[in-house]
């Protein structure tokens, strides 16, 4: 294992070079924000992959000893922590700035900085004629840097800086290219649609203090394994936290079920769930490595991640849980219906991945955290492969994303054409069971088997979920094979369709200028690299994620009550199950070869016909019209009403009432000064009648 100040160089450093990058680049250049930026995640990420497979190789436990051997590290079950300073030091609510080294930690820092160097690299052959280049590596790394403060977080308070950190970041890089309207829109629309997640989050965390009267993880989760007695903050009556129940919105709730559900609308929001997704597709205007990087490997993963280090919560909030579980299979099935009819190269990838999430959350919801993780890892390796091969697409078509106005590139960019082929091969998880397959095959299957074994076994919603997740993989087969015969294959399209051009593209130059070609080599190597990833992770960490060394390998950084019987129960299911979906997905795979390959036109015909169906799936379900007409025009509505009322009741009452009279007193004062002295002499006269009468009245009363 590495020593601890490695660690610290992993976590840290990333956010000194997005500093060097954006504070500097008028002494450095845009080369030198570049080599900064790229070589320091880079680093950091060959020390997190080394760190990764020397923990899978020794399978858990060393670290948890190696903390004895420094003199600023404390040990925890599973773990042990590096503590880099006091943050927080108030009563009961106590933070530090530290990090988290655990199984969990360890895995999501191999993820983030190794998908990260790759899109640094990439980016110097995307990026390589925009005017500010050192501001986007910036960028990039403070993304990075974000990411991982919230995976080695110690307490929420540190994971609330880096999940608000990601957002900004993300707000940043979505309107990159700021003097465009389009994607200042969906950088706002990202923003605001996140803050609905984060407001959930934090009053789950509030409530965590609350309850345990601590931010801190260890304690938390603890008491919860421990089914501890707590006397939460502001209430009279102690009581065992699993059958706590506290006052919320005038209802008595259990604890538990209050903050499980409270923290998971923070994940919906981030990892871009049912009702919260609308602002991932929109995403899609910043530049491509941005899509890579959020999409694969740091904010929308972030959800997934919460959900699975605070297992001890959801293990004993079964509505919560189910919650998760009902979500996450509405996401899988939904993003994978939109899919099928969108005509952007990346917003097809964009909602592959929220569909993908879906798989992840079920997963969770059903008990198998450990499932979750591992499509996460596999997912990180095959979707930033997929984006970055479309981004290779859109640079050597120049510019070009509509997937209509493509078609016969598989002969000018064969390399990329080979890497797309390998992302598309792992995403709809084409395998033979317990022989051989791509990385998506083992970590998808293992949902899916484990869903059906949750449902034999009265989880509840896995019988939905299996089902949900078996339709899913036959439609994300088909779109996916979509994407590769329009841009691949075929004969290649002249004239762009305008009457179905979508909403918005990136650049300036749409349209055709020539043939495509490939990228160049620092955009090939990236794409090489994890094509291994894509091919080889899952096998070589399926049992250490979820076979027979999962106990090992997770080493209590992930808590099941049950002794995780659902992993268990999935060796034990029929075999129908473990053939199910290779079986849906080669159905898609057939169908797709025989509209876009054999009969192209057919999916012309389809569209053109705008059928009830299609218009539903090209719409994405009117998701964005709905929340529009509802929310949008409705909070204008509302806030028009409130600002008159506050314009002409309050105000007109108030400050500008009391001015109002104020004027007008003075007018008629002032109306008086006529400069003639008899005028004044009257006035004189007239107040010393009356003062002396008032004086004369009161001289008589007193009498």
């Amino acid at each position: 294992m590495l020593p601890d100040s490695f660690l610290i160089f992993i976590v840290l450093a990333p956010g000194l070079a997005a500093a060097i990058a954006g504070l500097l680049p008028r002494y450095i250049g845009d080369r030198g924000a570049m080599v900064v930026t790229t070589a320091t995640v880079g680093l950091a990420g060959i020390l997190s992959l080394y760190q990764l497979f020397a923990y899978a190789a020794g399978m858990g436990g060393e670290h948890a000893v190696h903390a004895a051997d420094t003199g600023h590290a404390a040990s925890y079950v599973g773990g042990h922590v590096i503590k880099l300073m006091t943050w927080i030091d108030v009563g009961q609510f106590q933070a530090d700035w530290a990090i988290r080294v655990d199984a969990m930690s360890i895995v999501m820092m191999a993820v983030i900085t190794s998908v990260s160097g790759l899109v640094h690299l990439y980016s110097w052959g995307y990026m390589a004629d925009d005017p500010h280049r050192a501001r986007f590596f910036s960028y990039l790394s403070l993304f990075t840097f974000a990411m991982l403060m919230l995976v080695t977080a110690d307490n929420f308070i540190q994971l609330f800086f880096g999940w608000e950190g990601v957002g900004l970041a993300s707000y940043l890089l979505i309107g990159f290219w700021y003097t465009k309207k389009a994607p200042n829109d969906a950088s706002i629309k990202a923003f605001v649609t996140n803050r609905v997640g984060d407001f959930g989050l934090a009053l789950g965390i509030m409530a965590v203090f609350l309850v345990f009267g601590s931010v801190e993880f260890e304690p938390v989760l603890s008491a919860i394994k421990e089914n501890a007695e707590v006397v939460p903050l502001a209430l009279a009556e102690a009581g065992n936290v699993r059958e706590l129940i506290i006052p919320f919105l005038n209802w008595d709730v259990p604890a538990l079920e209050l903050i499980g559900v409270l923290l998971f609308i923070g994940a919906m929001g981030k990892s871009a769930q049912f009702f919260l997704h609308v602002w991932l597709p929109d995403a899609m205007e910043g530049p491509t490595p941005v899509s890579a990087l959020i999409h694969a490997a740091t904010m929308v993963t972030a959800g997934v991640y919460l959900v699975c280090l605070v297992s001890p919560i959801y293990e004993y909030a079964p509505f919560a849980a189910a919650m998760i579980a009902l979500v996450g299979s509405v996401t899988a099935l939904y993003a994978a219906t939109v899919g099928l009819a969108q005509n952007d190269i990346k917003r097809v990838i964009a909602y592959s991945t929220c569909s993908q999430l879906g798989y992840m959350f079920f997963a969770a919801g059903i008990g198998a955290y450990e499932a979750a993780m591992f499509h996460l890892f596999t997912h990180a390796f095959f979707k930033a492969l997929l984006f970055l091969g479309a981004g290779s697409v859109i640079h050597g078509a120049h510019h070009e994303q509509d997937m209509r106005n493509m078609g016969g590139f598989a002969k000018y960019m064969p390399l990329t054409y080979g890497a797309m082929m390998i992302g598309t091969i792992a995403i709809i998880g084409l395998g033979l069971p317990h022989v051989w397959g791509l990385s998506g095959f083992f970590s998808k299957d293992a949902i899916i088997e484990t869903a059906y074994a949750a449902g034999t076994a009265g989880v509840t919603f896995g019988q939905l979920a299996f089902w949900f997740g078996i339709i899913a993989a036959l439609l994300t087969s088909f779109y996916s094979w979509r994407l590769v015969y329009m841009t691949f294959h075929g004969p290649r399209a002249e004239v762009a369709h305008d009457d179905h051009h979508d909403d918005a593209h990136a650049h300036d130059d749409h349209g055709h200028h020539g043939d495509p070609h490939e990228s160049p080599l620092v955009m090939l190597i990236p794409l090489g690299i994890l094509s291994v990833g894509a091919i080889f992770a899952g096998w070589y960490f399926y049992d250490a994620f979820v076979g027979h060394d999962y106990k090992a390998f997770w080493d209590g950084a992930i808590y099941t009550a049950k002794e995780n019987t659902v992993l268990k129960d999935k060796y034990d299911v029929p075999g129908w199950v473990f053939w199910a979906p290779v079986t849906v997905t080669i159905i898609g795979f057939v169908l797709a070869t025989f509209t876009y390959l054999f009969n192209r036109g057919v999916g012309k015909r389809i569209a053109d016909n705008r059928g009830p169906l299609w218009s539903l799936f090209y719409n994405k379900w009117y998701f964005d019209e709905i929340y529009q007409a509802t929310l949008v025009k409705g909070s204008a509505w509302l806030g028009n009403i409130f600002w008159k009322g506050d314009k002409k009741v309050i105000d007109g009452i108030g400050p500008d009432g009391v001015s109002n009279l104020v004027k007008w007193g003075s007018r008629r004062l002032s109306a008086m000064h006529t400069g003639y002295l008899y005028h004044y002499a009257f006035v004189i006269i007239g107040a010393a009648l009356i003062f002396g009468a008032i004086l004369f009245w009161r001289s008589g009363g007193a009498g």
